[in-house]
């Protein structure tokens, strides 16, 4: 949260505070946490960003979600709270050993007997606070706590003396009467806090109870010295009390069982809206909690060694010495106040920075996210503050700075150098790196520029505004803005980190900009390239049959522009020189094999439930495009051998069928390799004489041969595998070969297996992909 609002707005490294004073820039560490204060004190909250007409279902599944999930939440905070109730005298004596207890403990799995971290620190919290504002009930376990520990009996009958002395004013009297005898220990004072308590909690709830349905429920006990000491126990500030919040920011108060419940009701509100048919807008927000964090120091750091108080406040550096604290809420209005105000001399300079570097490349200040001391001096520093100023003044308006920037003469300057030879020569030699901008800077698509380019080409690119986002990545490829597409920080495509795409769990002030091998495979072999290359070539030939008319057609939509009259003829070539190699012949006898999964009917001796298997993947055939399949296992086969299913219904069957009548020679070899698990079970069987071979294998070659069999024309051979008694390891080969005794007609299963064939790209769509990976096409020059 500090990314945005420091180094995105101001080009401030705070978060470099979080654990010193910043080694470079005049941020002290109380800076990083008066910051980190406000937004500690801010929670999110799901927001319906609009109205719009939708399915009355969907509200009503939603509403009905929702309530589910605030019921569950509403009564495992009561049982948790309650839980922590009856344990006030074990979350007492934790005080005493923090060390023990980790800042939130996300990492740990806790039970309902656990003591919860969560409530170990909202304890001490609680008597920080306490402390600070001096009140009347813990003042004794204060006075007590400053006595040392091997001090502690020698020192107890005096304290506890000064205690007795204390005003109603400074102590209740309800926890004076407690002390009238010194404690022994530092737990005895301990347990006699939690006696207190506990003697309120039972008169609370006896009070509740008394209560008729028809009388109204007391909020408060009747005598003020018992309500101070109930107030400990119940109520928004109280210590044992989970606070009244999302799941997303009260999870460590939970049981890690309840919590999983809690998660999964939210999830099942988080699906019903993103899979809504029709897109609906909602939105997650900061709001205020109910009572602001007042934050502390972390030592280095470490979120259980705190050190000093601070205020939610703005960074010093901007303060003067009448400047006060946050006093609103959490302090974002106030914080959002004094970062886009003009007398901030960063926020403007900042943002102009960000938007030169939009349009030229580079900004006045190469160092976008850093504006401190360590920072690149700006090339035009006049320009850069003019351009504030003029931002600021015209009601800081990026509309206005972006007109003005676009308009400029610098802007409309050409990216190619001066025709004049001994200016180029002065501007390369004194400013190779155009920081002084005597040219234009040639533009490198990023990946979406590219991606919405390739669909703007052959006017397919969907302008529509909002929705939801798409798997740009995943067939039937959308035609929507790339700027639409689903982003998942956990599994980011890694196309799109070939294409120097910002960590999106990152501030990146700046893409990089890299060429590697990886992004001209994707021009080259992307599926969702070749269809671009398709869908223009389908474009500029729908209403043409000339080539010249055609190859101008296709620069124009590429390029803007028409072809030179040397790329013309080299084009022109190029279509009447360039074949599309032909196909390799298939034999004949390929068309005899089926691929397919069933079973071994052990009591007929037939071949049970033959069904081909309905996915090829190139190079084997299986349930689907995963392997292994969700309903089919892990049945497969390949040009060498396969893997049967995960149960004897679904072994693996390869299928020769007869194309007439025939008397062959069979010879086949089989072996499962793995020395892992316990064999493979192999059946030869033919659908007219039954089962002829069949054999139980594991390690060792084995050969199942027939020297002659005799088949009708239709008459099919199934070799089937399935596994024996466990499914483990059961991969196998099996080299299968017919030959015809009385021909010379030869069946393999190896090559006669199907082979991936590459889809050729026609001569025109090769001159369309080869035009849509020029430099030309892929800047902005």
């Amino acid at each position: 949260t500090l990314w945005p609002a420091s180094r995105g707005t101001m080009g401030l490294t705070v978060a470099c505070a979080r654990c010193h004073d910043h080694k470079y820039d005049p941020i002290p560490t109380a800076d990083y946490y008066s910051l980190y204060g406000v937004f500690a004190s801010s929670e999110e909250q799901l927001v319906r960003l609009e109205e719009i007409d939708e399915h009355q279902s969907f509200a009503a599944e939603l509403q009905k979600r929702k309530q589910t999930l605030e019921e569950k939440l509403n009564a495992f905070r009561t049982e948790s709270s309650q839980r922590a109730r009856a344990r006030i005298k074990d979350y007492l004596h934790a005080q005493t050993e923090l060390e023990k207890y980790p800042a939130q403990g996300f990492d740990q799995i806790f039970s309902k007997e656990d003591l919860l971290p969560a409530f170990v620190r909202r304890w001490q919290y609680f008597l920080h606070q306490a402390k600070l504002n001096d009140d009347r009930i813990f003042v004794a376990w204060r006075m007590y706590q400053a006595i040392p520990e091997e001090e502690f009996a020698a020192k107890t009958v005096a304290v506890t003396n000064q205690i007795n002395a204390l005003s109603d004013d400074k102590i209740n009297p309800l926890v004076l009467s407690i002390f009238s005898e010194p404690p022994k220990s530092f737990n005895d004072m301990a347990d006699r806090y939690t006696g207190l308590f506990e003697e309120i909690d039972t008169k609370w709830q006896s009070t509740v109870k008394d209560v008729s349905e028809s009388e109204k429920r007391p909020n408060a006990l009747p005598d003020e010295h018992e309500e101070e000491l109930r107030s400990v126990l119940y109520g928004s500030t109280a210590p044992c009390e989970v606070p009244d919040q999302p799941v997303v920011h009260t999870e460590t108060f939970f049981d890690s069982g309840s919590l999983t419940q809690l998660w999964k009701l939210q999830g099942e509100v988080d699906r019903w809206i993103i899979n809504a048919e029709q897109a609906v807008p909602f939105s997650v927000i900061l709001v205020d909690q109910e009572l602001p964090i007042a934050p502390r120091i972390l030592r280095r750091g470490n979120p259980v060694n705190y050190g000093d108080d601070v205020s939610r406040q703005f960074l010093s550096l901007f303060s003067t010495e009448d400047s006060q604290p946050f006093q609103h809420g959490s302090g974002r209005r106030e914080l959002a106040d004094a970062i886009a105000n003009a007398e901030n001399p960063l926020t403007a300079r900042v943002m102009i920075n960000r938007v030169w570097m939009h349009h030229f490349g580079a900004g006045l200040v190469t160092t976008p996210s850093d504006f401190g001391l360590r920072a690149i001096a700006p090339s035009h520093p006049e320009l850069l503050d003019w351009l504030a100023t003029e931002f600021v003044e015209n009601d800081w308006s990026l509309k206005k700075i972006h007109r003005l920037m676009l308009t400029s003469s610098t802007y409309r300057q050409a990216s190619t150098p001066p025709v004049d030879e001994a200016k180029r020569q002065l501007a390369e030699q004194s400013d190779p790196e155009n920081r002084l901008l005597w040219k234009m800077n040639q533009h490198r698509l990023s990946f979406e520029e590219f991606r919405d380019s390739l669909l703007e080409v052959t006017g397919d690119l969907d302008l529509k505004m909002g929705g939801k986002p798409s798997k740009i990545f995943a067939a039937p490829y959308p035609t929507r803005r790339t700027l639409y597409g689903l982003i998942d920080r956990q599994f980011l495509p890694s196309t799109l980190r070939v294409f120097d795409f910002a960590n999106p769990d990152l501030h990146i002030p700046r893409r990089s900009e890299t060429t590697v091998p990886q992004q001209s495979l994707f021009l080259m072999n992307h599926p969702l390239v070749l269809e671009r290359v398709r869908a223009l070539v389908e474009v500029v030939q729908r209403d043409r049959t000339d080539p010249q008319h055609t190859i101008i057609a296709m620069f124009r939509l590429a390029f803007q522009r028409d072809p030179s009259r040397g790329e013309l003829a080299e084009a022109l070539a190029f279509v009447e020189v360039a074949m599309t190699p032909d196909q390799p012949a298939i034999a004949p006898t390929v068309a005899d094999w089926q691929y397919g999964y069933g079973a071994f009917d052990e009591s007929h001796k037939k071949t049970s439930g033959f069904t081909r298997l309905p996915h090829f993947n190139g190079q084997a055939w299986q349930g689907g495009s995963n392997w292994p399949d969700a309903k089919l296992g892990w049945v497969q086969l390949t040009a060498e051998g396969g893997h049967p299913g995960n149960t004897r219904e679904h072994a693996c069957v390869r299928r020769w069928t007869a194309p007439r009548d025939l008397t062959l020679r069979l010879s086949s070899t089989l072996l499962n390799p793995s020395a892992a698990g316990d064999g493979i079970r192999a059946f030869i069987v033919s659908s007219n004489t039954g089962l002829l071979q069949q054999v139980k294998n594991h390690q060792q070659p084995t050969e199942l041969n027939v020297e002659t069999i005799s088949v009708n024309q239709g008459e099919t051979l199934d070799f089937i595998v399935d596994i024996d008694q466990k499914l483990n390891s059961d991969q196998f080969q099996w080299k299968i070969t017919l030959e015809e005794i009385e021909g010379d007609t030869r069946w393999n299963s190896e090559d006669d297996f199907p082979h991936d064939t590459i889809n050729q790209l026609t001569v025109w769509e090769q001159l369309a992909q080869a035009l849509l990976c020029t430099n030309e096409f892929m800047f902005i020059d």
